[in-house]
């Protein structure tokens, strides 16, 4: 009875307070609230009126849903909180239940589809289709955050993939200037293609993994040579014309590295460009941030270094095989964020650097063994670039050593992973820095000493 009173309430607002945004926003966060409760979201999907708001979620009913042109594109944020919602909700009983989803997603197909036409017209009113999508892509971003489960959350990619795709493809490619339309887009890739729970889990003889990267990468490609051809701009605008669009792609390129459903060696071995196409398009988007804005904006910065982490575990010959000057970016980079203040930025740097000392090391033990096939061509040329910039490594030693011995470490594992490698890399500057911490651990115990003396004359 408690909870229908509660339902009856949230319903009311939504319905008839749909324009005024504070009251709506909370009132979406309240039924989010009660909808991550294990026993509360039981027995709310055994009230009448859950079952309503499952069964009619369209504007017509619930206002805030409408297009609006008064408002602004950023105002339509609640939506994925509603959506969020109605998918826990709905994922109580749905089980494999694909007829109870098909019901469920007739407002959104019906959208989809009227989408569709519009690209396909030619002639369109441009803000009421971006206010149509912008809408259509938040309530899908919360539909696939609250699908954790692999049966519910296949149905949701079987829908939107290989129907829909193309209409957010489109989209990217018109609107790539306009951030209020492709950070949304963007945001929705990112969840698609994040594996939380281990929803994406095809089968054996299945390709959807790789065609999802594949649409992956199309979409970090477009957008990410187009984006690119903005120039430069007003430093106040920098972030939010450019650099937070950036920043979302390094997430879904990350999230689609590291989600273990693509065996990407597929790739190269039928001759497939989707993965060299995104991880160029990485490297394009990285040399046009300067290194000041990497650690400048946090957001930029974790993106960044979570995604380096990535490639120097699991991808270290495309880093071995770049041209110098992009290595020498990298490693600046990795280099500038061991000081970071961001704890998170420190150990993803440390976790990088550990993997790619590591490379180093094995291709160095590998050159000085006769027997054995040839490195490969890139190890060759990366080792040659490390010998001509013995300084970079000699530095980053010296950060990671004066951090552990003379600073206030926070995270200390973390710290000492890379070391051992730099250690057997660069073994006199480790010399140097034993003296140097022998002679500051000397000259405490001489400044101890110095005062137990002056204690012992006062006495």
């Amino acid at each position: 009875m408690v909870l229908s009173i509660f339902i009856g309430k949230i319903i009311t607002n939504l319905k008839y307070w749909g324009r005024c945004e504070p009251i709506t926003s909370k009132t979406l966060q309240l039924l989010n609230d009660l909808s991550i409760g294990y026993s509360s979201v039981r027995k709310l999907v055994k009230l009448s009126a859950v079952q309503f708001m499952l069964n009619n979620h369209t504007s017509e009913h619930f206002s805030f849903l409408g297009i609006n042109s008064q408002s602004n594109l950023s105002d339509m944020r609640c939506r994925t909180t509603f959506y969020t919602a109605l998918g826990r909700l709905l994922m109580v009983d749905l089980g494999e239940d694909e007829e109870q989803f098909a019901q469920f997603m007739m407002p959104l197909t019906a959208a989809f589809e009227s989408m569709a036409q519009m690209f396909s017209s030619n002639s369109f009113n441009e803000q009421e289709a971006k206010r149509s999508l912008v809408g259509l892509v938040r309530d899908l971003r919360g539909i696939a955050f609250a699908f954790n489960a692999k049966s519910s959350f296949m149905m949701l990619f079987d829908w939107i993939y290989p129907a829909y795709m193309p209409i957010l493809q489109r989209a990217i490619e018109l609107w790539f200037h306009d951030p209020a339309c492709t950070t949304p887009i963007l945001k929705l890739m990112a969840e698609l293609v994040h594996n939380r729970s281990q929803r994406l889990q095809f089968d054996v003889s299945s390709p959807n993994g790789i065609l999802l990267f594949r649409e992956t990468s199309k979409m970090i490609t477009t957008y990410g040579n187009r984006i690119l051809t903005l120039g430069e701009l007003p430093k106040e605008q920098l972030y939010v014309l450019k650099l937070k669009g950036i920043s979302i792609c390094f997430s879904v390129l990350k999230a689609a590295l590291s989600g273990s459903y693509v065996n990407f060696g597929v790739f190269r071995l039928y001759g497939d460009e989707a993965l060299d196409n995104a991880l160029q398009t990485f490297v394009k988007l990285l040399l046009s941030v300067p290194h000041s804005d990497l650690l400048d904006y946090p957001k930029l910065s974790q993106s960044y270094y979570s995604l380096l982490e990535v490639l120097t575990q699991d991808h270290m010959s495309f880093i071995a095989s770049l041209e110098p000057h992009v290595i020498m970016y990298i490693l600046s980079s990795i280099s500038e964020g061991l000081t970071a203040l961001d704890t998170m930025v420190c150990t993803g740097c440390c976790s990088c650097l550990d993997h790619i000392v590591t490379y180093l090391f094995k291709q160095l033990s590998r050159s000085g063994k006769k027997r054995g096939a040839p490195p490969p061509q890139e190890s060759e040329r990366f080792l040659h670039i490390m010998q001509q910039h013995p300084e970079m490594i000699q530095q980053m030693l010296s950060t990671v050593l004066n951090i552990i011995i003379f600073e206030d470490c926070r995270n200390q594992w973390s710290m000492s992973r890379p070391l051992l490698g730099l250690i057997l890399l660069n073994e006199k500057v480790t010399r140097l820095h034993y003296v140097r911490a022998s002679y500051h651990f000397l000259g405490h115990l001489s400044a101890i000493f110095d005062a137990f003396l002056c204690l012992l004359v006062f006495l």
